[in-house]
């Protein structure tokens, strides 16, 4: 069987499609990325983004009972097989070629090629699954369950390098969080914690756990909602006594239930105590303008350089029609 694969939109190496094609090549079958004129047998495709649907259905359009499609961005409650799931991920399925043009910000051809073959040579996948939290815009415990323990470290280790892509979605709520920081620290492992941590159940120990280990890149976490200022700033606070403030990055939640002042409010707050965030637009949001330059201002550090934006050139030139468009929205209301 010639087995043909569809990564429609991950920016890191997709875990499922790596599993399928471990699976697959491991019952003789011949497997590769779709390719324009070659004929299949069977065709997988993974998305992670909702705002993909429209491309999964043209490839239904095209492929129909041929292809099927996965991921959380098509359907929430698909899950592998098990025999599938329990399989190792096929490392030699991307190439850093492959990863190099996914990788967002400004940067050298050379330097993302090097990270992107730090990425491929990277062990990658969940030594936990599921989340004790019950966030309203979150897929997690719909798609995952309740929070339980799946692996061990020694399991996803690559042997290619000491770079560990770690997909738990929450290790800090984890109960065996120390002893797995110990352990990439014992194996001088290079971690990235890929999903953040929930900074709001930070303590002294977990902080210095995490200090204590070797980070791909910034750790970091979410200040979602309002409601839980008190809880971020607190964790924030014993986070800092480990980690200096400048290798933390808050990921900020905009568009669902705050409003643009709260949004501001929360980035000036982060700005201030010398942590990068970084705006995450709610997949129903990416229409909106004022949003949409928000967070390219912030998260190209742009407000560095421009610290009002208001004074933000491309924001200027729209400002008075967005407002003009939202009086007239608040007018109907």
């Amino acid at each position: 069987m010639r087995i043909g694969l569809i990564d429609v939109d991950s920016r890191l190496p997709n875990l499922a499609l790596m599993k399928i094609s471990s699976y697959y090549k491991i019952n003789g079958c011949t497997v590769e990325f779709v390719q324009t004129g070659k004929k299949y047998d069977m065709i997988y495709a993974s998305t992670i983004f909702t705002r993909s649907k429209s491309d999964c259905l043209k490839l239904i359009d095209y492929y129909g009972d041929l292809i099927e499609i996965g991921g959380t961005g098509w359907d929430i409650n698909k899950r592998l097989p098990d025999e599938i799931d329990a399989v190792n991920p096929d490392y030699d399925l991307y190439t850093a070629d492959m990863i190099a043009p996914r990788i967002n910000g400004i940067s050298t051809k050379q330097r993302k090629i090097e990270k992107a073959t730090e990425i491929v040579n990277a062990g990658i996948g969940f030594t936990s699954r599921g989340c004790i939290r019950n966030c309203p815009f979150c897929f997690v415990p719909i798609k995952e369950g309740k929070f339980r323990n799946v692996a061990e470290i020694k399991d996803l280790i690559n042997p290619r390098s000491n770079v560990l892509i770690l997909h738990d979605n929450n290790i800090t709520a984890d109960p065996y969080c120390i002893d797995k920081l110990h352990e990439i620290k014992d194996r001088r492992l290079i971690v990235d914690i890929n999903q953040g941590c929930d900074v709001r159940l930070m303590t002294d120990e977990i902080a210095q756990a995490l200090s204590e280990v070797k980070h791909l890149r910034s750790l970091h976490y979410a200040w979602d909602l309002m409601g839980f200022e008190e809880q971020v700033l607190s964790g924030i606070s014993t986070l800092s006594k480990y980690i200096k403030n400048y290798r933390h990055m808050c990921f900020m939640l905009v568009g669902f239930n705050t409003t643009f002042e709260e949004d501001f409010y929360r980035f000036k707050k982060l700005d201030e105590l010398g942590i990068r965030p970084y705006v995450m637009r709610y997949n129903e949001k990416h229409d909106d303008v004022r949003l949409n330059h928000f967070a390219r201002w912030v998260n190209s550090f742009i407000h560095k350089a421009v610290p009002d934006f208001e004074d933000y050139e491309p924001w200027k030139k729209v400002k008075d029609s967005y407002n003009s468009q939202l009086s007239m929205f608040e007018g109907v209301r």
